[in-house]
């Protein structure tokens, strides 16, 4: 499988659970842009009727015996693959990250002491630009601050501003690109007025124990991050941290794709489950699409998957179909293994969620789906433990000086 399906599973993982006590994939999803409801409808229509697969058992692990569909392999519990190890944190990537934080937190203050404008200044203009004497249209404005050097406007524009006064009106005589956006302007000159009316620059706060003390930062210990060394070490667990949760998405990955090579499906999953996870996984990266990225979903995986116009819908589906074989394994090993939740331990852990949720007041009250999908993510969590704690894990051949250790192992030496 490549890593692009991967990322996909991942998050329908992150959608599934996020639905816990939110109604995801109920059809009636908390998205409101009509344009992404739109979509959900337009591929649920590809697929089951809602009803059919909200009422049908076997839309559920729980409706279906795993062992019923897949045979397992004989040493599902003796993988061994290859998998790159978490990358070391260093120093420069720490600091790095501190000043991109400091480089998002600049503020634009008015220069003083000074009226030549310069490289890197910001200078709030007001402009006004003519084409055989005759303004255009997109050629004027009032108040814009522009960044000399940040090649936002046509050649010659910023570069005719340096070394200008505050005060001044220059005139620049310039010539639009040919290769320019608007076919209309492209290669024609154009004559621009240009009043500087104040100059400004970005100020990047000085890394102090008040600037940290500002951000507002909480450790995983509910402690105030209050001084430059703690800021540090703050970052430095946080990438650690990210790198350890990237080698654990790569080791299962790889654990998965083991499972698929040698697993035999004995019939095909059940196209109700297919369609559940479909709707799911359509209503999620439609959300995505929308509120990450500000586009549709068609776009998303136009942009994201190599998808087409035509296909994307089909593209989706065939990733919830495989996301559905996975699940059907890890619930197999999961019954094999006794690792499955009971009924009391997800009763327990529902009622503690539900309590600390304001939309519902007990167990009783949530939707069939919402309960089932839960028990799914938990025993698909648990059975992926289990292969994890039993599987031998290499670095691959490249990696000089690496020798196999098992995943058991690691977890023991880092507890």
């Amino acid at each position: 499988m490549n890593m692009t399906k991967r990322w996909i599973a991942v998050l329908m993982t992150a959608f599934i659970a996020a639905g816990t006590l939110a109604g995801c994939g109920s059809g009636n999803g908390t998205t409101n842009e009509s344009a992404a409801q739109a979509t959900t409808q337009q591929a649920s229509a590809e697929v089951a009727a809602e009803e059919e697969w909200m009422t049908d058992p076997q839309a559920y692990m729980s409706g279906i015996k795993a062992s019923d569909y897949v045979e397992l392999p004989a040493d599902y519990a003796f993988l061994a693959v290859e998998v790159e190890p978490a990358a070391e944190v260093t120093d420069e990537e720490v600091e790095e990250l501190i000043e991109s934080r400091r480089e998002a937190d600049r503020e634009l203050k008015e220069v003083t002491g000074r009226s030549i404008v310069r490289e890197g200044d910001v200078v709030n203009i007001d402009y006004v630009g003519r084409i055989d004497g005759e303004e255009f249209d997109g050629g004027s404005d009032e108040g814009y601050d522009l960044e000399i050097g940040s090649g936002m406007f046509i050649d010659g524009f910023e570069s005719g501003l340096i070394d200008q006064k505050v005060g001044d009106t220059v005139t620049l005589e310039l010539t639009f690109p040919e290769n320019y956006a608007d076919s209309t302007k492209a290669g024609v000159k154009a004559e621009f007025d240009v009043t500087i009316n104040s100059i400004q620059q970005y100020i990047i706060p000085d890394l102090t124990d008040d600037y940290v003390a500002g951000l507002g930062i909480m450790d995983e210990f509910g402690h105030s991050v209050a001084t430059v060394d703690e800021y540090r070490a703050f970052v430095r667990n946080y990438l650690i941290e990210r790198n350890e949760r990237d080698y654990t998405s790569r080791l299962e990955a790889a654990i998965m794709d083991a499972l698929l090579e040698k697993s035999v499906f004995k019939q095909d999953p059940p196209k109700v489950m297919v369609a559940r996870l479909n709707d799911y996984m359509v209503e999620g990266l439609t959300s995505l699409a929308y509120q990450q990225y500000g586009t549709d979903l068609m776009t998303f995986m136009m942009k994201n998957y190599n998808s087409t116009a035509e296909s994307y819908l089909d593209d989706i589906r065939k990733m919830a179909e495989e996301y559905v074989r996975e699940s059907i394994i890890l619930q197999a090993i999961a019954d094999k293994e006794n690792l499955s939740i009971s009924d009391d331990e997800l009763n327990a852990m529902l009622e503690n969620a539900v309590n600390s949720s304001s939309g519902y007041t007990s167990v009783t009250d949530l939707p069939d789906e919402n309960v089932q999908s839960t028990r799914e993510r938990l025993n698909r969590g648990r059975a992926m433990d289990f292969l994890k704690s039993k599987t031998t894990v290499t670095a691959p051949a490249s990696e000089e000086g690496s020798t196999g250790a098992t995943a058991a192992a690691e977890t023991e030496a880092a507890e």
